[in-house]
């Protein structure tokens, strides 16, 4: 095919970029660590909030009177509980 060049043996230029893209911020690690702790206490307020609601879940579960769907809504509670102590565990990794 004559019609086709490699691409490979040429040097491209690029274009120049603006200074505002390679200038770095000089507090870079402490904005990080800002938005990092932002993120850490809204998730802290999540879980909390799923687990008051957890817990007020479960005394309306301990009222139902027909045992067979008590007993299912309280293992779907247990896996629950469950998920919520992970998250607990978890927000550590933050």
């Amino acid at each position: 095919m004559p019609d086709t060049m490699s691409l490979h043996g040429r040097n491209r230029r690029l274009p120049a970029q603006p200074m505002a893209c390679v200038a770095k911020p000089t507090d870079a690690p402490e904005l990080w660590g800002a938005r990092r702790q932002k993120a850490r206490e809204a998730l802290q307020e999540a879980i909390f909030a799923l687990q008051i609601t957890h817990a007020r879940t479960s005394i309306v579960i301990e009222k139902i009177e027909h045992p067979e769907s008590r007993e299912k809504l309280l293992a779907q509670s247990a896996r629950i509980g469950n998920l919520i102590d992970l998250a607990w565990c978890r927000l550590g990794d933050i």
